[in-house]
This record gives structure tokens, C-alpha cells and sequence, in this order.
């Protein structure tokens, strides 16, 4: 790809979004950009970035095609949580093994024996956070509707 040519507003715009948004993708996504338009090849950018140059080209054309909408990630992309892969069943086997007093690491292990996959205890964590999180908006809406 060759080297793009972005007005002054457009980058300032990168600018204050490479030093300043919220989502750290987006940051390396808008100074990737910016690194183009100064001259510095792909191959370079991918570099700094520890990336593949696929994803910079790729980083590169979704600007190009979309503008600033395009340095974001749509909806939908992105590694699915393992969790989401499994039945409602074994969600519930899980769920159990905690009730019945089961420390994380022992459940972590429950999981990773019994279904196959490399769960850690992180992971795990952050499961059981969403799903109290979950049953805990699910009673407020039951009592709000009341």
C-alpha cells in the first residue's frame, strides 16, 4: 500500500485519538495511520506494533474505506469466551462445582478434564463475575415489574 495523504484536520483528529481514546486498538490503529502518512513503511509499523503487515494493511484500507469509523472493531470480531461455546447444561456443572464449595483452581481443573478446553482461573473469574452480574439485573427487572 502506498503511502496515505491525510489533511491537516484529519491529523489532528489521529493525533489527540492516538494519545487520548479510551480503547488502546484504537490508539495503535490511529498512530499506525499517522506513521503512514509520515512515510514509514509497513513492514516498519508492523514492527513497532509487534503485528503481522496483514493487519496493518488491513488497519490501513479500513481507513481508507471507512475514515475514522474504520480504526474501530465491528461488532461481532474478536475471540469468542469459551464459555459461550458451552450448553446451558455444563454451564450449570460449572455453576455447581462453585456452590458445592469448590475453590476456583479446583473448578478451573473440573473444566479443563472434562470439557477439553484451556480455561484458566482468570477466565473463570470473569464468567462468574458476568454471570452474577446477570442474575443480579434479571431479579432487579422481576422486582421492578412487580
Amino acid at each position: 500500500m502506498k503511502f496515505m495523504n491525510v489533511c491537516e484536520g484529519e491529523l489532528e483528529t489521529l493525533k489527540m485519538m492516538s494519545s487520548h481514546h479510551q480503547n488502546s486498538f484504537v490508539r495503535e490503529r490511529a498512530q499506525a495511520v499517522i506513521m503512514n502518512h509520515n512515510g514509514i513503511k509497513s513492514q516498519q509499523i508492523a514492527e513497532v506494533f509487534s503485528v503481522k503487515v496483514r493487519a496493518v494493511y488491513s488497519w490501513l484500507k479500513s481507513y481508507q474505506d471507512y475514515g475514522f469509523i474504520g480504526l474501530y472493531t465491528k461488532k461481532g470480531q474478536g475471540r469468542k469466551s469459551i464459555f459461550s461455546t458451552l450448553g446451558s447444561e455444563d454451564q450449570k456443572r460449572i455453576l455447581d462445582k462453585i456452590d458445592q464449595g469448590d475453590s476456583v483452581k479446583e473448578t478451573t481443573c473440573f473444566i479443563n478434564e472434562n470439557f477439553c478446553e484451556n480455561v484458566s482461573e482468570r477466565m473463570l473469574k470473569t464468567f462468574l463475575k458476568k454471570r452474577v452480574y446477570m442474575e443480579k439485573n434479571k431479579m432487579l427487572a422481576q422486582a421492578s415489574s412487580k
